[in-house]
């Protein structure tokens, strides 16, 4: 089994928030063996030495939100999702290559277009193509009314049962529902669907031991997802401190996504009748992304599209109150709490899966630091190039 030693400047702790000294990390297959000193003293068995010097070493990034076929960079990019499934998922493979080489070791999918995800998650699996590993929702599940660019409408108790059931039986990893729009409107912010259609989701899903996520962005729908049982809330633009609350409380998992309302190119590219909405309402989304992280909540975060941009939505976090190593760890260790994969995802430490990530300045003093990424290991494979492999023996 093949052992490799990575050597960098140091091990970003993202548990304790600190760095560790010395950088070195200790390989053996796809698991993590030793760290620091330990992986120093671990024996003379026959090792490839990789050199990271110039680097921190840290756990490859988990973007907890993020669609494979959706590209921001193009206009009108919203609607694009109604293009042809073998379209979507060229671009899909397109865009998960850039993910990884932004650190992006894991990926969380939530709805994509005719079961593609499900395709992209065997093909990286079996290393046809390049890609973080990926956990995935499949098709989004909308009301006829509702919101839901990458979902599909399904109505009534028995319609959302069966939307469940084949999601599940197609290979979903999570279910993923939308509950509200993104933006409010003159109405406020609607629900789109029942406390009973909730429920009955809910049921489905968790009875076959699966996730429920919802697209929510507060108002009633926070509420009723909160009594339905629904596992994590995605986005949560205008949650009040009573929906806030209620999500510490009952310990469910929020999952923030800033840049769709504080990245002025992906606004330009909404469809035109978003535009206006989505920059009318920056300021009372930035009042309550403050409020959330203030709040204490242990949010994950996302990009929701915007491929190879988690380190900038790491920076916003900051931006609005977060602390580095509350920004670190939304995109690691609590990321893959939500996952449901930290006992192998999330933090460096012996017997984890070996996703690490090289980059260059130390993220609890310079966020930006995670946007210079130099080097990224996937489950014990080198993707990016390095400044040197040297074959031999740990010294």
């Amino acid at each position: 089994m093949r052992t490799i030693l990575l050597k960098g400047d140091g091990i970003v702790d993202v548990v304790r928030e600190r760095i560790v000294t010395p950088g070195l990390v200790l390989i053996r297959g796809s698991r993590i063996v030793a760290l620091g000193a330990e992986a120093e003293l671990s024996g003379a068995e026959s090792v490839e030495t990789v050199d990271c010097s110039g680097s921190m070493l840290m756990p490859g990034l988990i973007d907890c939100h993020n669609h494979l076929s959706m590209d921001p960079t193009l206009d009108n990019y919203l609607t694009r999702m109604n293009d042809s499934i073998p379209e979507l998922t060229i671009r899909a493979v397109r865009m998960m290559a850039v993910d990884l080489q932004s650190g992006v070791t894991t990926s969380r999918c939530m709805g994509d277009k005719g079961f593609l995800d499900i395709e992209c998650k065997r093909a990286v699996a079996a290393g046809e193509i390049s890609g973080p590993r990926l956990i995935v929702a499949t098709r989004g599940i909308r009301a006829s009314h509702g919101h839901g660019f990458v979902g599909y409408p399904f109505n009534g108790v028995e319609n959302l049962r069966m939307a469940v059931r084949e999601n599940l039986a197609a290979g979903a990893d999570l279910i993923k529902i939308f509950t509200t729009g993104t933006v409010k409107s003159t109405r406020g912010l609607p629900c789109f669907f029942s406390r009973e259609e909730m429920l009955v989701a809910v049921d489905e899903a968790h009875r076959a031991g699966t996730p429920v996520a919802t697209h929510c962005i507060g108002g009633a729908a926070l509420n009723t997802a909160m009594e339905a049982g629904i596992d994590v809330i995605e986005h949560g633009y205008f949650a009040s401190d009573d929906g806030l609350e209620r999500i510490e409380k009952t310990g469910r998992r929020l999952v923030l996504t800033p840049s769709i309302f504080f990245t002025d190119a992906r606004i330009r590219t909404l469809p035109p009748h978003l535009v206006e909405p989505h920059l009318e309402q920056r300021e009372e989304v930035g009042t309550r992304l403050a409020a959330t992280i203030k709040s204490g909540i242990k949010f994950a975060v996302g990009t929701d599209g915007m491929h190879g941009g988690l380190a900038r939505e790491m920076k916003y976090l900051t931006d609005f109150g977060a602390s580095a190593g509350s920004a670190v760890q939304a995109a690691t260790i609590r990321a893959a709490q939500v996952c449901n994969m930290e006992c192998d995802l999330g933090s460096l430490e012996r017997g984890k899966i070996a996703d690490i990530i090289g980059i260059a300045g130390n993220p609890f003093e310079d966020i930006a630091a995670l946007q210079r990424v130099i080097a990224v290991m996937k489950a014990g494979r080198m993707i990016l190039p390095v400044k040197a492999v040297e074959t031999g023996t740990i010294k």
